[in-house]
């Protein structure tokens, strides 16, 4: 029986391979566990494309604002929206390292689904809509900031199950966007659409976290490979790899990281875990999780509300200003939607060249390529030009890197006792990068050229390549040293 009981032991410490061994899950997570948390990145999707794509109707329906006149209640919104969001990041992280995944999760998916239900039956956009707005904040940053791609994938696998994640997501933001919302809002009432989809959002997600690990089996992940002594590095045995991309080893000290964050944990404060946070920030690759996280959802932005008021000066002027309202946004979604395509097939070749090449010199690339189709926007003629499609493909295939990019760093690098802290981070980055993006963009928008968005995301996207090019030299520098 004692052996019986050992070999077993030594099976469960052992990943599990699904799809082909294509992606390996960590010891004590089963297959409907990861299946369930692909449920959750599809879903949460769905959903945050859902309320961004009701709120202008719900304006205009029952606030009377239409979309053309609604820019600076937006902004107001959003600023709201953000500030809620950047305050709740890393407590409800904190709050999932403390108390487990699951019962945080569900707490932010009923406070997500009664805000849904509190916005369609909004009377006034002050102060009811923006309560139900700030609780929907609550809600929504919740849902993103739980770590299931670091806590249930192996390290060696994390790549590819990053690009999955993301084709999960984009195919979310699909759905809703040309399935449900549209035939909701034609077939129902705005109040009936949001209580639909909010009531449909409940009962989807409780039902998936019933089949998501419970407890805090993360923990006992950590006593197990702490215990290991392994590079992180899973190709470090390849020569080539080993001169030339063996990163980890030189940036990486994880003993002494881990030990110095630990001494600060035990300070036992919300100051203390917002410091760990800021301080895990020392290990490059979480350094380019947090860079890569305030660029990474720039898409939310420039793929809707930029290309739908750039693409309004080429309607046709004879319209009426809810006829060339539909005009813009079908032009609009149709290069969004080429977009978000390009995003799903370049993430799964991301995915893998994560884990085989040199995470610098891809993220530079991949910064360069989103920076390329940034400016190359302000010599497209029109929506429908063959130049302005190739445009946004080359932009798409730079987003995918940078939203692949941003749940591989994060979810692999940030230190298993931190995830928690180091997630809620990288959503506040996240939502930092929307806020400059629509909010700043808007301005210029409205004030210089109706391109300055993309314009100003490729600024940021040089920004990027120069941290990029600042942390591999610093490589060389050590390589040189040694």
């Amino acid at each position: 029986m004692a052996q019986t009981s050992e070999s077993q032991s030594l099976i469960d410490d052992e990943p599990r391979s699904i799809f082909k061994g294509k992606i390996k899950l960590n010891p004590q997570i089963s297959t409907v566990n990861y299946l369930c948390s692909l449920c959750h990145y599809f879903v949460m999707t769905f959903i945050f494309v859902s309320v961004e794509s009701m709120q202008p109707l719900l304006f205009q329906q029952k606030f009377g604002i239409h979309q053309k006149d609604s820019g600076t209640e937006n902004g107001y919104i959003l600023l709201i929206d953000i500030g809620t969001k950047c305050i709740f990041a890393p407590v409800m992280g904190i709050l999932s390292d403390k108390y487990g995944r699951v019962p945080i999760l569900q707490i932010g998916m009923v406070i997500t689904a009664t805000s849904l239900i509190c916005m369609g039956f909004s009377e006034n956009l002050y102060p009811q809509y923006c309560l139900a707005r700030i609780l929907y904040a609550i809600g929504a940053i919740t849902l993103a900031t739980i770590p299931f791609l670091a806590d249930y994938v192996h390290d060696d696998t994390k790549g590819r199950a990053s690009a999955l994640n993301v084709v999960l997501a984009a195919l979310g933001a699909v759905f809703s966007a040309t399935v449900i919302t549209k035939l909701l809002t034609e077939s129902l009432s705005i109040q009936m659409a949001y209580l639909v989809i909010g009531i449909t959002f409940l009962v989807l997600g409780i039902s998936y976290t019933i089949g998501l690990k419970k407890g805090l089996h993360f923990k006992d992940q950590k006593r197990a490979n702490s215990t290991k002594n392994e590079s992180l590095c899973p190709y470090q045995n390849h020569p080539i790899v080993r001169e030339l991309y063996n990163e980890d080893d030189d940036y990486i000290d994880y003993d002494q990281e881990v030990e110095t964050l630990q001494a600060i944990k035990d300070e036992m404060s919300w100051m203390s875990a917002i410091k760990i946070a800021v301080l895990a920030g020392s290990n490059i690759w979480i350094f380019q999780g947090y860079v890569t996280n305030f660029l990474g959802r720039g898409d939310s932005i420039l793929l809707t509300l930029s290309l739908q008021i750039w693409s309004q000066q080429f309607v046709d002027p004879s319209l009426n200003d809810d006829d060339a309202y539909k005009q813009a946004s079908i032009k609009a979604q149709t290069l969004s939607g080429v977009t978000y395509t390009v995003i799903m097939v370049f993430a799964l070749f991301y995915g893998i060249m994560f884990e085989k090449i040199s995470k610098n010199i891809l993220l530079m690339g991949i910064f360069g390529l989103t920076m390329i189709g940034c400016f190359m926007m302000n010599f497209a003629p029109d929506p429908t030009s063959a130049y302005t499609f190739v445009t946004m493909g080359i932009l798409g295939t730079g987003m995918s890197g940078l939203y692949t990019a941003a749940l591989y760093l994060v979810n692999k690098y940030a230190y298993i006792q931190f995830r928690g802290y180091i997630s809620g981070l990288a959503n506040v980055f996240s939502v930092l990068g929307i806020l400059i993006c629509s909010f700043i963009g808007g301005l210029l928008q409205d004030r210089w050229s109706k391109i300055a968005p993309f314009n100003l995301f490729g600024i940021m996207s040089l920004v990027g390549m120069i941290l990029v090019m600042w942390s591999y030299f610093k490589l060389y520098n050590k390589k040189q040293k040694k």
